[in-house]
């Protein structure tokens, strides 16, 4: 299960070697907005560097659109170790995930829907070859809108719930959700995370270290949840007409289904 998505900057091996180690599902390697333009070229040394090792955490590079980015895929495809999957910034056409797969065949893709443009064609871009779960750049998608906080919040709930509709319709893994700005204000991270979980998200992409655990713990099932979870499929199983739960709610497949999906969460 890939709950928390940490960036990192592409530039700094040293910040890449402590995001290694800390309890993200999933460190991002970033190619794009937190590497100046003239960094480019040692970032993608780094990252490349980078891919090689243990597993755990994933290892996935976020990379440029347009030129920056062909570079970066041709950088990626010359070394040693493969990420795990790309996000595709600033996403905006099945042409790009076409183009991305051939220059690494059979790579994860997850394109970051922060344009109108993305959010227009969405339901295209997560139907294309090769994408398995798609991002939210919540801050990006609000400037291009011409919204503001805490005005604009209308617009990001709207584009909340596009992904998620999206993503369920295409058969994908839930969407990601976006990064929260405040470092130290966890509290808030926890209430939005839930919210988020609760929306159907799977996951969110985080910006700092410190952020990993409580997002973790907010897209986990509850220990009551589980319990819940289990007891519904035993009594489904051991039983050949109509099944109450212990509260007396009926059991139909809608049940059970969130039931599964609570009990596949713990692998």
């Amino acid at each position: 299960m890939t709950r928390s998505w940490l960036y990192v900057p592409g530039d700094r091996p040293d910040r890449i070697a402590k995001a290694l180690a800390v309890d993200a599902d999933v460190v991002i390697i970033d190619l794009e907005d937190a590497v100046k333009p003239d960094g480019k070229s040692a970032a993608r040394l780094h990252a490349a560097a980078a891919l090689a090792g243990d597993s755990r955490p994933q290892r996935w590079v976020r990379i440029n659109a347009g030129a920056e980015g062909r570079r970066d895929l041709e950088a990626l495809a010359s070394a040693a170790t493969r990420p795990e999957g790309l996000v595709l910034a600033k996403c905006e056409s099945v042409a790009w995930i076409t183009e991305v797969h051939w220059s690494l065949p059979g790579i994860a893709v997850a394109p970051l829907v922060e344009t109108a443009v993305a959010l227009r064609d969405l339901d295209a871009i997560v139907a294309a070859h090769g994408v398995t779960c798609c991002h939210l750049g919540e801050v990006d998608l609000l400037a291009d809108l011409g919204g503001r906080l805490p005005g604009g919040q209308g617009l990001i709930d709207h584009a909340r719930v596009r992904l998620v509709i999206a993503c369920a319709a295409a058969g994908l893994a839930a969407p990601i959700g976006g990064v929260h700005l405040q470092i130290d204000d966890l509290e808030s991270l926890t209430g939005t995370s839930t919210e988020l979980a609760h929306l159907g998200f799977s996951g969110r992409a985080v910006i700092h270290p410190s952020h990993c655990a409580p997002v973790n713990a907010a897209f986990s099932a509850s220990p009551a949840e589980v319990e819940w979870a289990r007891e519904v499929l035993a009594l489904l199983n051991g039983s050949e007409g109509a099944v109450r739960d212990p509260s007396g709610q009926m059991i139909d497949e809608a049940v059970a289904r969130r039931a599964r999906r609570i009990l596949a969460t713990l692998s």
